[in-house]
Order: C-alpha cells, then structure tokens, then sequence
C-alpha cells in the first residue's frame, strides 16, 4: 500500500509491519527501562546475592508487575500471588508506547494538510493498531514464560492479557495524539476531544478536568505527607545503607510506587479507607497499621488512632476537583435542548463515578499470602461518598449555570407566587361581598325595627282619631 510519510516522500509500506516495528521498539525500550536500574544495582553492590541473570529476570518481573500481570512465588520468604501495580512505571510504559505509535501514525500521514482524514486512514490505523497489540501482547507473554525460575512463576495468560489491554491504551492514545494539529492559516486546528460527537464530547471534556484533578488531590496529599514524615523517611533510608547506586535504584523503586500511593490517599480523600495489610485500615477519620515493610515511602503513613478533626477538611480538595469538571460540562452543555444536556450530564457523570473506581481499582493489590495479602484501597466503602460528590456537585451548577434550568425555576416560582395573589385577591373579594351582605341584612333588621312602631303607633292613632270625634 502506497502511503505518504511526514516528509513528503512516497514509499511502499504496510501498516501492518508498522505497527509490528512499533511494537517490538516499545518493548525493547521498555525492558530497557526496567533491566537497566536491576543491572546497575547488582553491579553496583558487592553483597548483592543476585548474578546478572537474577537481576535481569527481577527488571522483567518488574515490568510485568508494571503491566498489570501477576506473579507466583514459593520457596522463599513470600509464598503465594504477587499482584502489585507500580503506577509510576505503568505510567512510563504507557507513555513508550503512545510516543512510538504516535511516531508511527505521523508516518502513515493519517490527517491531510487541510486538517481532515486522507482516504483509508481509519482501515490503516485499525490495521497498525491491532498489529501493534497483538505482538505486543505475544513478547508479554514469551517475557513471561522464559523468565520463570523454580521460585518464580510468571502466568503468562494474565501477561498476555495485560500486555495487550495496555498496548491498546497506549497504543490508541498514540494515534489520537497523532492526529492532533495545531491551527494554521486556512487549516482548522485538530484537537483529539473534538473527534468525539456532540455532547459526548463535552462530558469527556468535564471528565478528564475532573479525573486529573482528583489525581492531582491524591498526589499532593501523598506528597504533602511525604514532606511532613521525611525525617522518618530518611532515618529508615540511612539505616538501609544501600550505597549510591542502589540509593538511586531505591529512589526510582519509590518514585514508582508514588503514584500508587497517591491513589490510596485518594481512596481516603473521597471519604474511604485502604488498606497497608490484613486487618489494616488508613482513613481520614482513624488509622490502624502493623509491622510493615521496610520502605521509606510507607514510614510516612499517619499513626495508629484516631485523626484530629480538622483532617475532614481534606474532603474539600475532591469535591473541589469533581466541581470543576461539573462546571466545565453545564457550561459547555449550555444553550443546547434538554434532551442533549441531559445526555451530557449523564455521560459526565457515569463516566467520573466508573474512571475513579477503575482507577481505584488498579491500585488494589497483594503481595503474598500473609501478612500483606490486603493492599489497597476498599471499594465499597468510597461508591456512595464518590456518588454523593458528582450528583452533589453536578446538580448545584445546573442551580447556578444552567441558564433553562434557572429561568424554568423563576416562571415556576412567578406561577406560583401570581396563583397564590389570585387566590388572596378572591378571598378578599368573597370577604368583602360577605361583609355587604351583612351589612345589608343589619340594616334592614334595623329598618324593620324602630320604623315599623312609628307605623303601628300612626295606624293606632287613626283608629282613635274618629272615635274621638264620635
């Protein structure tokens, strides 16, 4: 198939081996990442009981840790299933492999200079991407099955699986980016949330404002905890005394690790609990911990009791988050029919609540099965404070923004309060009309009174006139 690269040139290529090429460059950079820190470690100390291939093989069960894959160990001093999401690399891997595909795409000139799609630019990103996926899956999986040793046992159905859902991720967030343009003279620009119809657009809009910025919550919690419990921190990493090197490699293992913690803190922050082991509970309320593991990053968790109260106002960084995409979507939604904006709110809404428990989710985890057989946070115990946040937040701005919502609200409250003026009018006018009539009545009682002696007394007196004069 004959397509044309970003330089201008024309050339024979097949999307298909494009996206194959992408995928093998995105896992060699991405063992690359992993394999190199394990190296320098084990090179580096002179106690180290690895050999090179030991280190080697734990940068590979690290990636495949990173991946969402899963571990089994025995033998050793954990027993059991390792299946632990160091976020921080999740999030490298994931960026590997959208730059490659986002390289791969600008190669296959999906957009023509007018800023639209060339002719079968869907059918050769479709076909790039699914070829991308699929050997990426395949290395995830031969990874994982030439890396198994007596003590460790990678399951390469899950790698498979894993690998493939973040090929796709990474792979279809690359090719989005690649269709971005920015705006030129006589070309429109191209943005990635525009591709979207109208009003999901909007509500992605609202919900990326409002995932982010619960990210960013979570993050500055952890980091703010971070800086108040370095003194602990340090004193552990002095008492580990692993050298430079392994001071850089124990540096970068926590750095990874930070974005998982950040999602704990979330967890706490939307109003739950997670979790640092079996029987373990972390929230904003009270915090029971044990023994844990000598990592600086868990020496900064808060200590075991009851929290002061003024920890609740933390609830104030996600509701602020939530609120600002909730904004975002009711302005944006603005103008449009009711049935539109409804549709807006919903998508908006369904799509926060589902993308925070995903996210949540992920962070979940275990390491053996014992002590530390419960990592994470608890779902169930975030659903209802997270639903009452996004409806919460959601429906005051349609009160403040939604300019229908806000004029219907006025003619009801106009309707209402002219009903209640006629009412009143009436039953003054029925008043006044019962208070004539009764003045009516009195007076022709009083009429009927006092006239009608003066009468009698006259007819009497007519009576008497000519008996007299007889």
């Amino acid at each position: 198939m004959s397509t044309q690269t970003a330089s201008g040139t024309d050339r024979i290529s097949s999307p298909a081996v494009m996206g194959a090429l992408a995928a093998l460059t995105a896992l060699g950079v991405s063992l690359a990442v992993c394999v190199v820190p394990a190296l320098a470690a084990q090179l580096d100390s002179s106690q180290s009981v690895l050999s090179v291939l030991g280190a080697v093989l734990l940068g590979v069960d690290a990636m495949v840790l990173a991946h969402g894959g899963r571990l089994e160990l025995s033998g050793g001093a954990i027993e059991g299933a390792v299946r632990l999401m160091p976020m921080g690399l999740t999030i490298v891997h994931l960026g590997v492999a959208a730059a490659v595909m986002r390289r791969m795409g600008r190669a296959l000139s999906l957009v023509t200079s007018a800023g639209g799609l060339r002719p079968r630019a869907l059918r050769d990103a479709g076909t790039a991407l699914g070829a991308f996926v699929l050997l990426y899956a395949i290395g995830g999986a031969l990874l994982s099955a030439l890396s198994r040793t007596p003590h460790v046992h990678l399951v390469s159905s899950a790698s498979f699986l894993a690998f493939g859902i973040l090929a796709l991720l990474g792979g279809g967030g690359g090719l989005l980016w690649a269709l971005r343009r920015r705006e030129a003279p006589g070309v429109p620009a191209v943005r990635i949330l525009d591709l979207l119809p109208a009003p999901y657009d909007v509500a992605a809009r609202g919900a990326a404002i409002s995932l982010l910025g619960l990210l960013a919550a979570g993050l500055l919690t952890a980091v703010g905890f971070l800086i108040a419990g370095f003194p602990h921190a340090g004193a552990l990493m002095d008492r580990l005394d692993a050298g430079i090197v392994g001071g850089i490699v124990l540096t970068l293992l926590q750095l990874a690790l930070l974005p998982t913690a950040a999602v704990w803190a979330l967890a706490a922050l939307l109003g739950g609990r997670f979790a640092v082991g079996v029987g373990t509970s972390v929230s904003l309320g009270a915090s029971s911990t044990g023994v844990l593991p000598a990592l600086p990053l868990l020496a900064v968790l808060p200590q075991p009791g009851t929290a002061p109260w003024y920890s609740w106002l933390l609830l104030a960084l996600p509701v602020a988050a939530i609120g600002a995409g909730s904004v975002r979507v009711v302005r944006d939604a603005a103008g449009a029919d009711l049935r539109t904006r409804a549709i807006a709110w919903g998508s908006y809404a369904g799509a926060v609540v589902l993308g925070a428990l995903l996210l949540l989710a992920l962070a979940t985890g275990k390491i053996g099965s014992a002590r530390l057989a419960d990592l994470g946070p608890h779902l169930g115990s975030v659903i209802l404070p997270l639903l009452g946040m996004v409806i919460g937040t959601l429906a005051i701005a349609i009160l403040i923004w939604d300019s229908s919502v806000l004029d219907s609200a006025r003619a009801g409250v106009a309707g209402l309060r002219a009903r209640v003026e006629r009412a009143e009018a009436k039953e003054a006018a029925t008043s006044g009309s019962e208070d004539t009539e009764a003045a009516e009545a009195a007076g022709q009682t009083a009429g009927e009174g006092p006239g009608a002696e003066d009468e009698t007394r006259g007819e009497a007196d007519e009576e008497i006139s000519p008996r007299a004069g007889s």
